[in-house]
């Protein structure tokens, strides 16, 4: 189970890289901020727990179980080791033993168990230890206080030498439950592996794509975007520009704004609440998704400043701004575009001095020592520097 763990915060940690790198990158900080630990701690209770393969698990009722049906022994401790692993500051050690069942044959085998530093002394080489044989046969077994067998039974085992009795190897990763070995939910050893790389990698795809999927519309633009080394769309081109306003105006309900920024990461609108309201929001379309940000901070005077997204040309913006870069010899850089009524000059209309003119589209390109504005009209015709 911590294997899956492990892998389901490696999923996860890669989606948030990838939403980090195509998509809002405090989403993906925030899922990779918690998959990265959660990755590591999980990580590092499976080697743990690897390395405790050969440590047999006995619940007390298992041991109980034993001594009830007398499956009592005597060990004797031919090698102590360290494996160089603590659990809770003590030493993991693996144990050479020798055992003499009260009843049946000897036999060898080697355990694993953590050993107190204050209880080391009892398990020096030589040391023979009462033990609870927990399966017929063994060779798994627990250390027991002395006491359980009796003298007369104790004085007659003698445990024989380790060269003369078979070594019986412990089952890696088994626990006795109900007088059975029970092994993990997934096996450890070599039969079956590809099976299980094979689940772990579904389980990582799969938490990766819980983590990207609401961003899928990002992920696609931005592949599409590496056409032209970039990582994410410009959206001051035609394409990516066409498919912010489709999801702007589908956002919004209708095709009514008041005004369009248009910049190579984002694009902002304000729109009235309903067509010919002056109540009007501030819509944001960025890595692929659309937020309404609430009441524009300067809100129109009149419903006429309103105009349609058909009125313009935006599939010229990318143009325009490469014409004008042109024009004064400077890349379009980070030039962004401002589509917004003109004012209204005749003095004769009702909203003279207004924005109630024909929309237009302006932007300025220049460098750090200075910038030149231009102006179009809305269908892409008469740039002009100002």
């Amino acid at each position: 189970m911590l294997r899956l763990i492990a892998f389901a915060a490696l999923g996860a940690l890669l989606g948030g890289v990838i939403v980090i790198t195509v998509g809002p990158p405090d989403v993906g900080y925030t899922v990779a901020g918690v998959a990265l630990p959660v990755c590591i701690f999980a990580t590092v209770l499976s080697l743990v727990g690897r390395s405790m393969g050969s440590a047999i698990g006995a619940s007390p009722e298992a041991v109980q179980q034993a001594k009830d049906a007398r499956r009592l022994g005597v060990a004797r401790v031919d090698a102590l080791r360290q494996t160089g692993t603590q659990i809770n500051d003590q030493p993991l050690c693996e144990l050479d033993l020798t055992v003499q069942p009260l009843h049946g044959a000897a036999f060898a085998s080697t355990m694993r168990t953590v050993v107190p530093l204050t209880a080391i002394p009892m398990f020096q080489p030589a040391t023979e230890r009462d033990v609870a044989i927990l399966l017929d046969g063994g060779p798994e077994v627990a250390f027991i206080d002395a006491g359980e067998l009796a003298p007369a039974e104790r004085s007659r085992l003698r445990v024989p030498a380790r060269a003369s009795v078979p070594f019986l190897p412990v089952e890696p990763h088994r626990r006795i439950v109900d007088g059975r070995r029970r092994g993990p939910l997934l096996g450890v050893g070599r039969a079956g592996r590809p099976g299980r790389f094979a689940l772990f990698a579904i389980v990582a795809i799969a938490a990766a794509a819980i983590v990207v999927v609401p961003y899928h519309q990002s992920v696609a633009q931005a592949i599409a975007a590496l056409e032209d080394g970039r990582l994410r769309p410009d959206l001051r081109r035609p394409g990516a520009l066409a498919e912010a306003q489709r999801a702007l105006q589908e956002a919004i309900g209708h095709d009514r704004v008041v005004s369009i920024t248009v910049a190579a990461d984002f694009v902002i609108v304000q729109a009235p609440l309903t067509v010919g309201d002056t109540k009007t929001d501030r819509w944001e379309y960025r890595y692929g998704q659309v937020t309404n940000d609430g009441a524009a901070s300067i809100q129109p005077e009149s419903a006429a400043e309103q105009f349609s997204w058909s009125d313009v040309a935006l599939d010229r913006v990318w143009a325009l701004m490469q014409d004008g870069a042109e024009q004064v010899g400077l890349p379009v850089g980070d030039a962004l575009a401002y589509v917004v009524r003109s004012t209204d000059t005749d003095v004769d209309s009702p909203t003279f001095a207004r924005s109630a003119g024909p929309p237009q589209i302006t932007f300025s390109v220049g460098d750090d020592y200075g910038s030149t504005s231009f102006v179009a009209d809305a269908d892409g015709s008469g740039l002009t520097a100002r």
